[in-house]
């Protein structure tokens, strides 16, 4: 299992790298501005709809009842849900693309209430440009979950090198004739080039497209009765992420760049380790579920724990103690002054916090979606919801964007501990002390790595000197139990 996360973690990381490359660019060249500001906000809500319907509630409800449907049926039978659901999904994201194309600037005006005019009007003109793309991904996610179904995982992981790839040349062409709206095209443009990438491995794998949808399927009807509690789930979470975004856009100019580009750094060990793990062991746990082999589920999950402390709690350390040499490394060139990387290290820093709790829970909602029960997630993240506001009301004041990254951390805290204890009691019985042995090793491990680092001045040779002392620390673990470490 974990041999077939080794190929999807290196396209995820190269994905990432591409991400981070882009995000440079644009600091380079628009700074910490409203411009940024007003792109990133459109953005957000244009890339709200991947988590929703593609990656997240869909594709998540689909493999369990598709297996079942397999198991009961056969697979002609259940291929037949396949194109039911693309077809249900597509009309679906055609309305809401032109929904989002007729209504950008009162979108963007409920958003971000707190910007200026000038902001606000360019936030809606780059929504609207951008609102084609909500189509594009959300098919592009479908079709990547269904392909993961059938252990195909590099060509729906290798989407977002060519959508990186579209913003960084955009930013390279035509940020001095036409600023940031180039920028906006080409996430349109990256959109379609997801899409079409997924498409000769789908029909490679699934022969002749057929444009039915049985809307007596009772399968079919299973999987929205699911997805409907879980959208609620995953938008649940989205929300938070929009309240964050409307709560700084009362900041000054420049929050919100600074927090979006904080989080873009954060989520780099999430979209590498968490996703990358929890995509590989979802089939599998769904599967032993499916046949009520309790111990595999239980090593799996335990091992899937294990591997994210073994890989995300350094990043925490390094995220937090060498935030600023993160930053300035990253994003510390042309208008990116160091006002700019101070005000994105302090984000980066209480964002990090977060960092285990969020790629844990990447794990422990895949549990309770391989039971068919999407009650629990979702009750969880709507109370996450309040949890958010309070918290960001309490902070804001005196922490400003500080305090908008520290209640996403705490709210994930919240939340991974509410999945974790309910899916020990119902579902899983973790081996809770095989894995808080592995945390406290990574801590003291990291910790010790990060010391040795600091006697080092230059930022390079902090992050270098941190990664080779960390691997030889666990060389002697690793060598001796390989990969048997992490099950």
């Amino acid at each position: 299992m974990f041999k077939s996360g080794i190929a999807l973690a290196i396209i995820t990381m190269l994905s990432r790298i591409m991400g981070l490359a882009r995000n440079t660019l644009a600091a380079k060249y628009f700074g910490a501005s409203f411009q940024n500001d007003a792109f990133n906000s459109s953005f957000r809500i244009a890339n709200l709809f991947r988590q929703l319907l593609g990656e997240g509630a869909l594709g998540n409800t689909f493999i369990p009842i598709y297996n079942k449907k397999e198991k009961e049926l056969g697979k002609e039978e259940a291929r037949k849900l396949i194109f039911s659901v693309l077809n249900l999904l597509f009309l679906f994201l055609l309305a809401l693309t032109i929904i989002t194309i007729i209504f950008s600037n009162q979108i963007m005006t409920i958003i971000a209430k707190g910007f200026d005019k000038r902001t606000n009007i360019l936030s809606g003109e780059l929504l609207r440009i951008m609102a084609i793309y909500i189509l594009f991904i959300g098919m592009s996610g479908m079709i990547g979950s269904i392909l993961n179904n059938f252990k195909q995982f590099i060509v729906p992981a290798s989407t977002s090198l060519y959508f990186n790839l579209a913003l960084i040349l955009s930013a390279l062409l035509f940020k001095d004739i036409f600023g940031i709206i180039p920028s906006a095209w080409a996430v349109t443009v990256g959109g379609f080039l997801q899409f079409i990438v997924v498409l000769p491995s789908f029909f490679k794998t699934f022969g002749k497209y057929s444009f039915k949808i049985d809307y007596k399927d009772p399968y079919l009807k299973e999987i929205y009765m699911m997805m409907l509690p879980m959208l609620l789930g995953v938008f649940g979470w989205q929300i938070n992420v929009i309240v964050g975004q409307a709560f700084g856009s009362y900041l000054p100019s420049g929050s919100l760049t600074a927090l979006s580009y904080a989080n873009n750094l954060y989520l780099l060990p999430l979209g590498v380790f968490g996703t990358t793990i929890s995509t590989i062991i979802f089939p599998t746990i769904s599967r032993a579920t499916a046949q009520g082999d309790t111990i595999s589920v239980n090593k799996t999950a335990t091992g899937g724990l294990k591997l994210v402390a073994f890989l995300v709690i350094p990043s925490t350390i390094v995220f937090t103690v060498l935030s600023k040499d993160i930053v300035k490394i990253v994003y510390g060139y042309g208008k990116f002054d160091s006002q700019a990387i101070k005000i994105t290290a302090e984000c980066l820093f209480f964002y990090s916090i977060g960092l285990f709790f969020n790629n844990g829970m990447q794990i422990l909602t895949r549990i309770f979606y391989s039971n068919k029960n999407t009650k629990d997630p979702v009750k969880f993240s709507l109370i996450s919801i309040g949890i958010n506001v309070i918290i960001n009301l309490m902070l804001i004041k005196t922490m400003r964007h500080e305090g908008l990254a520290l209640a996403s951390s705490i709210t994930l805290g919240i939340n991974f501990l509410q999945l974790y204890l309910t899916a020990n009691k119902k579902y899983v019985k973790f081996d809770n002390k095989k894995i808080l042995i592995y945390l406290l090793k990574t801590i003291v491990t990291s910790i010790i790595s990060v010391l040795v680092a600091l006697i080092f001045k230059n930022s390079f040779a902090r992050i270098i000197v941190f990664s080779v002392v960390y691997l030889i620390l666990w060389s002697r673990t690793l060598i001796k139990g390989g990969l048997n470490e992490f099950r």
